[in-house]
């Protein structure tokens, strides 16, 4: 299966984390927001709290973590949000 490169935006605390405003992943044809996730997560692992909370989106647009990603799609990462009740 071809490698893909994959622009990651970032928002919140993960731009504190990255020191990045995106990151680069390479991720194989064919996968999903879930492995985005899951890379994400493994570069990062003080993120893992939150992964299965993360808001993830997919050309602008909130994406299920089995959302299939294609070259060139723009994904972006958000820690959940928190309410303060």
């Amino acid at each position: 299966m071809k490698i893909m490169k994959v622009m990651v935006r970032v928002f919140g605390r993960y731009k504190d984390i990255t020191k990045k405003d995106a990151i680069q992943l390479n991720i194989r044809e064919g996968n999903t927001v879930g492995d985005v996730v899951d890379c994400f997560v493994k570069q990062y692992p003080v993120t893992e709290k939150d992964k299965s909370r993360m808001m993830v989106s997919k050309n602008k647009i909130y994406s299920s973590f089995d959302t299939v990603i294609s070259e060139g799609d723009d994904i972006t990462l958000s820690p959940p949000v928190v309410s303060g009740g």
